[in-house]
């Protein structure tokens, strides 16, 4: 008998094993499942001994604690299963023995701790709901003390002399012990006291059991516990560190990567809240300060974005040192910060003189690892609830306030005034009105102007000039809104979208004749831009050798790899490359023939003061008789009347666009036109005399 209940209880052992493989693997993560968790606050225990026993992973956030906290009361059907599974043991004990007493009292124990736990459960979420005190402690203590009520009904069971009773009460217990090893990750501590008093009263249990089977158990006892500790250890670190991650990427979407300091998406957040109905109530005034480099693109593209990422360190670390208490400084985007004061620092002479500091300090020279640099700040100043009740209000006030004073002569400061700043209205919105036409290209279109060929009079090419119908200001040229692109990256896909339609509308024209394409330097900098040209091509079937890509000399001086092979790639294609406004910049020898420009177009201003100027002539026959020893053709700009035409040919430019010649064109004129030159009789060659 000994002999056969020692084989079950052996067969069962193994069996137990399995049972607790399933529930830790399956259990693992169900219930910390943290994007279905709703986060409460449950009050962090006072006492020491419960605080130390759920204060396992200290090093995350509050509201990361809470989620782990929070795991503790929401396994209530978990706990109504081991309960259950325990009341029946108890049924089958005192089924089998109805004159022990020691059964019912173990089992009327069993259900009044289970109302207890499943009470506290209710109260502790009701009253956290409500954001009052939660009586964590308690629950707490009524779990440590149904895992000793639990090790000692197994104690009762392996004591009991009844292979049944020893069987099942085994069964049972290591089934809840895996469960807790598996769906517990949020509390390891808790969860290591639970299995110590389940499996110490269960092996005393079977220490003391008269029949053999206990050898096997006690041997697989300690095997069985180093198992479930590691199941729970494990299951919180994992746990852990997928919390730590989402902080990670919580603080990463919500501050500025490069400067560390809040980026637009938490300074909108702290703006709503300090707006909201609880601030107001307070009668708290604050204000908000946009705060814009002056002279912070010239370094960009002369250094580099090395140094242009120096620069933007070392003035958020100035900002954040000049900041009162209770302040906070953030980055919206590029060049642009944004500080908020409170309190007194709020208050129009105070905020004043702040921006008065904020100008001094950042008007400081820079200690680059290449050289010494000085920038200046612009500040623009709007006050709550003075010029907004609102975050984006205030923004747009203090914006512009910043655009007042950069149209003034900039490195300096200036507080929002609604009367002197009404018209500057219009320029702080063209950013959002630009993003809404994105987002279909409504009202963008392109234009193309004719360049001729000055020695047999011809078309040669057509530059793409790109132009937006504004809903209310009508036509604006691209002077008046590339900057905003460029400013805040709009210009990609605003001029993606431009090289795409240049090409598709150049392959349908009649005359196979080249398509100049403006781009920005911002573009050039993007690693994928020369594949993105490639796509582009490929996609329109237009050849390469119709596509020129025009840059102006600002390009020279972002000399950075990404530049380079770029520029490298686009050769490489056969795509020409020209340098547009030459004379207006910074050019120098070296990066000319470094870059290997295929043509040269002379900036229209110079072509225009040369019939008045003699310098303005000078600098253009200086500029062709350069070009013509490097092997460049030229093509003057701005040509409006005979006089410009004829000067440009004395001085042997090869190729002349302007109005005199052919104003700019849509698509579908130019179809017109083809068809016309089409016609018998007609010469396309009369353009230019």
């Amino acid at each position: 008998m000994a002999s056969t209940a020692g084989g079950a209880v052996g067969t069962s052992i193994n069996l137990l094993f399995d049972v607790y493989v399933i529930i830790a693997m399956h259990g693992c993560f169900d219930p910390l499942t943290i994007k279905n968790v709703r986060v409460m606050a449950f009050s962090e225990p006072r006492s020491p001994f419960f605080k130390w026993v759920v204060s396992s992973a200290q090093h995350l956030s509050a509201e990361n604690r809470q989620i782990l906290l929070a795991n503790l009361f929401t396994r209530t059907a978990s706990i109504v299963f081991a309960s259950i599974c325990e009341i029946s043991v108890c049924a089958t004990a005192y089924y089998l023995y109805p004159n022990r007493g020691i059964y019912a009292l173990w089992g009327g124990a069993v259900v009044a701790l289970l109302v207890a736990r499943l009470t506290l459960i209710r109260v502790c979420c009701t009253q956290s709901a409500r954001g009052q005190p939660t009586p964590t402690s308690a629950f707490l203590l009524a779990s440590i003390l149904w895992s000793a009520l639990f090790g000692f009904g197994s104690l009762l069971c392996n004591t009991s002399g009844d292979n049944t009773l020893f069987l099942l009460g085994n069964v049972c217990a290591v089934g809840v012990i895996g469960g807790l090893a598996g769906r517990n990750a949020g509390t390891p501590r808790l969860v290591l006291i639970q299995i110590t008093l389940i499996l110490g009263l269960l092996g005393l249990g079977a220490a003391l059991s008269p029949g053999s089977g206990k050898l096997v158990l006690l041997f697989q006892a300690p095997f069985c516990a180093a198992g479930f500790f590691t199941v729970a250890l494990r299951s919180n670190r994992d746990t852990v560190a997928l919390l730590m991650a989402r902080e990670s990427s919580h603080r990463l979407a919500r501050h500025d990567s490069l400067t560390g300091l809040p980026n637009r998406a938490r300074i909108s957040e702290l703006l709503l809240e300090r707006t909201g109905a609880g601030f107001a109530k307070a009668d708290r005034s604050f204000a908000v300060l946009l705060i814009d480099l002056d002279g912070f693109k010239a370094i960009n593209d002369s250094l580099g974005h090395a140094a242009g990422d120096q620069i933007l360190q070392e003035a958020a670390v100035r900002l954040r040192e000049i900041l009162p208490a209770g302040g906070l400084v953030g980055r919206l985007a590029g060049d642009e910060f944004v500080a908020i004061a409170d309190d007194t620092a709020a208050q129009a002479t105070d905020v004043r003189a702040l921006a008065g500091r904020i100008v001094k300090t950042l008007a400081r020279p820079f200690a680059l690892s290449e050289a010494r640099v000085h920038i200046g700040a612009s500040v623009g100043i709007a006050l709550y609830p003075e010029h907004g009740k609102t975050g984006p209000q205030l923004l747009i006030c203090a914006d512009r306030a910043l655009y007042a004073v950069k149209r003034n002569g900039k490195s300096a400061f200036a507080v929002f005034d609604a009367d002197k700043h009404a018209s500057d209205e219009s320029l702080s919105l063209l950013r959002s009105d630009l993003e809404g036409a994105m987002q279909s290209f409504s009202g963008l279109r392109m234009e193309y102007q004719p360049i001729f060929d000055l020695s047999d009079g011809t078309i040669s090419g057509r530059e793409a000039l790109l132009r937006w119908t504004h809903p209310t200001r009508g036509e604006l040229s691209p002077v008046a809104f590339i900057p905003t692109a460029e400013r805040t990256g709009l210009v990609l896909p605003l001029g993606e979208w431009a090289l795409l339609q240049s090409c598709t509308e150049a392959a349908a024209w009649r005359d196979p004749v080249a398509v100049a394409v403006n781009v920005s330097p911002v573009q050039l900098r993007e690693e994928a831009f020369a594949a993105s040209v490639a796509s582009i091509l490929r996609k329109t079937n237009l050849p390469p050798e119709r596509l020129t890509i025009e840059v102006t000399e600002s390009v020279l001086l972002s000399d950075d790899i990404a530049t380079r092979r770029n520029v490298a790639q686009l050769r490489a294609l056969g795509i020409a490359l020209s340098l547009d406004d030459f004379g207006t910049g910074f050019s120098t020898m070296s990066t000319l023939v470094r870059f290997s420009f295929d043509k040269l177009k002379i900036d229209s201003s110079f072509v225009m003061d040369a019939v008045h100027r003699r310098e303005s002539a000078a600098v253009v026959r200086g500029i062709v008789a350069l070009a013509r020893e490097m092997g460049m053709p030229t093509t003057a700009e701005g040509i409006e009347t005979p006089e410009h035409l004829e000067f440009v040919r004395a001085c042997g430019c090869t190729h002349a666009q302007g109005f005199l010649l052919g104003r700019p064109e849509r698509a579908d004129e130019i179809a017109r036109l083809d068809e016309t030159f089409a016609e018998p009789g007609v010469d396309k060659g009369q353009a230019v005399g």
